[in-house]
């Protein structure tokens, strides 16, 4: 009988509890691939945040958007009073060049190392979209730059609507490696 064993890493994240989801497949995909992927549904062990749809990812981004979690639901209950209901993002897990681009460096999102995250439903009804929120609303202007900040914070790498054209709709989040030794930042 063959052995059909995949051998994969377990996730600590979601062991205790800080994401929910599960372990998937591996992905392999001509240069793209994640060997221990995640399909998440919620991060943040206590008031835990949906996603809109699952996503795919790693395990160093389901640990990272387990903490960012907090912090966002921080700046939501002071910016509009209210929970999130659910986040909808863009690309995770995509098999691409940066930016969708025909030559170029692969993106992270091919590795299952970045998210997009593009509005926010609360509790109250409301929702904000970062493509109309960036400069919308007072309420809006400051829970955007507050979800920045606290990106910049915890992402390697940040691109939102004051980076680039690419990212007027999506604040681009990933756990990249930059400069020599993999501690530097970029924050756009």
């Amino acid at each position: 009988m063959k052995d059909t064993r995949v051998y994969q890493t377990a996730c600590p994240a979601l062991m205790n509890g800080e994401v929910r989801g599960k372990l998937i497949a591996p992905l392999s995909d001509q240069m793209c691939g994640e060997r221990s992927p995640l399909q998440l549904t919620t991060i943040g062990k206590e008031n835990p945040l949906a996603f809109a749809g699952p996503i795919t990812t790693n395990c160093a981004m389901a640990v990272t958007l387990a903490q960012w979690a907090k912090e966002v639901r921080t700046a939501a209950l002071k910016s509009f009073g209210a929970e999130i209901e659910t986040i909808a993002t863009g690309s995770d897990y995509q098999c691409r060049l940066v930016n969708g681009g025909s030559s170029g460096r692969i993106s992270e999102h091919a590795f299952a190392n970045a998210l997009d995250i593009m509005s926010f439903r609360f509790k109250n009804g409301r929702t904000t979209e970062l493509a109309t929120g960036w400069n919308g609303t007072p309420e809006e202007k400051e829970f955007w730059r507050a979800v920045h900040k606290t990106s910049c914070d915890m992402f390697m790498t940040v691109i939102g609507p004051d980076g680039d054209a690419a990212h007027k709709t999506n604040l681009h989040l990933d756990q990249g490696c930059h400069g020599d030794n993999c501690t530097s930042r970029i924050c756009q």
